[in-house]
């Protein structure tokens, strides 16, 4: 991202469970939150404040995630596929 925005799953072995349409769907919303992030919170060291787990939804499951304005990062804390 421009800012220095990252993502990441909270445990790296998560991507190797999903299947990969599953997996790109989650890292295009990924994406798209993170845009968001950008223009929404005040990033950085100047950020007070925590991030309550949010979830969103991609076709074949669902995420829940945290966005942690602090370190520039959204954390996925679990998936769910269905």
């Amino acid at each position: 991202m421009s800012d220095g925005w990252t993502w990441e799953y909270w445990w790296p072995e998560t991507e190797l469970d999903l299947g990969p349409v599953l997996a790109g769907q989650i890292k295009e919303r990924c994406e798209e939150l993170l845009r968001a992030a950008e223009t929404l919170y005040i990033s950085g060291q100047r950020h007070e404040g925590g991030s309550e787990a949010q979830v969103a939804y991609v076709a074949g499951g669902m995420f829940e995630y945290l966005i942690a304005p602090r370190l520039l990062k959204l954390v996925v804390v679990s998936v769910t596929a269905y």
